[in-house]
């Protein structure tokens, strides 16, 4: 079944919603201005239907937390027991929050203690308050293009122009948004990749430095991998400095390894934030990191709490996603590699073909296409992004391809996340719809 033209049904739903619902959801970045109506009716495996029953491969699949595709069995049944024979939230201490913590440890052995929440938001601003709390100093630094929730202690201006950008390389941290009232206080923002700039920054705020926060993987400016070494670096850095290493493993954590970046590139930080595939569609986040740090939390002189932190239904389908991950890792992992490289591969051939200048980036099962000025063969940082990617154009081939029932997102800030779920026959429909959009949006 073709995807109607014009997408009425979704129009006519989403005016309706704009009634009630501010802009007609409830997070911004799913009713962008730009963006074609699409409203969902159902999902399973790596399709998504919408309301006017079209069948749609969907390669942003909810931002990310879909590892094994929509409604996977495991965790649907996991979810039902919970809540028709315990009960979805029971407002005690419960078992199965620390058999989910009991797994986690095993997937990432530095988070020796942790508290859940319900989104990367709350688990990164907590991880932040960690750090202010048990070095006894202010400063945090993050880095361009990367996102660590909208709360008003980390929510900078992470697409930012061009312009806007200290000549430096560092400085203090852009709001997010209006109503910020100044935040977010003592935050830097460094140039990522660098290694002198953030040597330059380090030592610039090196009398009140708490803690160096990074996605180990660029995903919030498309997919940029850290060239060789620098991760230990920033290691070496923060630790020459009595600094602590936030690494923010909210995408990464669980999708590029098991044990997310920090087991792939074998660098251990300090507070370790995840979330995304761990609720497996449900929401949860984690923050974790040494029994000596986060003593604090313990004996109470830093305060976390939320009704729903932990609750028994996300933390059922935490237990199944993650139970799944450590069962059928040493089969799954090699299948999302492989899945994953033969789309990168496809498209590249596409662009290649067509004449048309495109970078594929992709670490594992997290991937970003750039359509580019052709000045560059790779993407190395979050201003490269801005000097080279045509946002516009990329714009139209999204709608060109969701015409064509491929869904991902039109920010082309916004990786793809292939899941087990999607077949090489899929690829295939994908790549071939690609050939067609791509030679209408470029007139060829």
């Amino acid at each position: 079944m073709q995807l109607t033209e014009t997408v009425t049904g979704s129009e006519a739903l989403l005016e309706r919603g704009k009634k009630s619902l501010a802009g007609g959801d409830s997070s911004t970045m799913r009713v962008l201005p730009y963006a074609m109506p699409l409203v969902a009716d159902r999902a399973l495996g790596s399709k998504i239907w919408n309301i006017e029953g079209d069948e749609i491969l969907d390669m942003n699949m909810s931002y990310g937390p879909f590892l094994f595709g929509h409604r996977a069995p495991f965790v649907v049944d996991a979810v039902t027991q919970q809540i028709s024979q315990h009960g979805s939230q029971l407002g005690f201490p419960t078992e199965i929050s620390m058999q989910v913590a009991e797994k986690v440890q095993q997937l990432f052995p530095g988070m020796e203690l942790m508290r859940f929440a319900n989104s990367g938001t709350e688990a990164i601003a907590s991880a932040m308050r960690l750090a202010r709390v048990t070095t006894g100093r202010q400063t945090i630094i993050a880095f361009e293009g990367n996102y660590h929730g909208w709360s008003d202690g980390a929510f900078h201006q992470y697409h930012a122009p061009l312009q806007s950008l200290p000549a430096s390389g560092y400085g203090p941290a852009i709001p997010g948004t209006k109503g910020m009232n100044g935040a977010p206080f003592d935050l830097v923002i460094c140039r990522g990749n660098d290694t002198d700039c953030l040597q330059r920054c380090v030592e610039a705020y090196s009398d009140t430095l708490a803690a160096v926060i990074l996605e180990p993987v660029g995903g919030n400016c498309g997919v940029i991998e850290s060239p060789s070494g620098y991760l230990h670096f920033v290691r070496e850095i923060t630790l020459d400095y009595n600094a602590l290493l936030i690494f923010d493993e909210v995408i990464t954590g669980m999708r590029v390894a098991p044990g997310g970046a920090q087991e792939k590139y074998e660098v251990n930080p300090d507070i370790t934030v995840i979330a995304k595939v761990l609720g497996g569609g449900y929401p949860g986040s984690a923050f974790g990191a040494s029994r000596d740090l986060m003593d604090v939390v313990v004996r109470g002189d830093m305060f976390h709490g939320g009704v729903y932190s932990g609750n028994a239904a996300c933390m059922a389908a935490a237990n199944a996603m993650l139970g799944h991950i450590l069962d059928t890792s040493t089969e799954s992992y090699p299948y999302l590699y492989s899945i994953t490289s033969k789309l990168a591969s496809g498209l590249r051939d596409v662009f290649g073909r067509a004449g048309v200048p495109c970078i594929v980036q992709h670490v594992g099962p997290l991937l970003s296409m750039y359509l580019t000025d052709g000045k560059t063969d790779s993407i190395g940082n979050y201003r490269e992004v801005r000097q080279h990617c045509l946002f516009q154009e990329y714009i139209q081939l999204q709608h060109a391809m969701q015409r064509r029932n491929v869904y991902f997102h039109p920010n082309q800030f916004e990786p793809w996340f292939p899941s087990t779920a999607h077949s090489e026959a899929d690829i295939e429909f994908l790549l071939e719809r690609m050939e067609d959009s791509v030679s209408e949006v470029f007139g060829l």
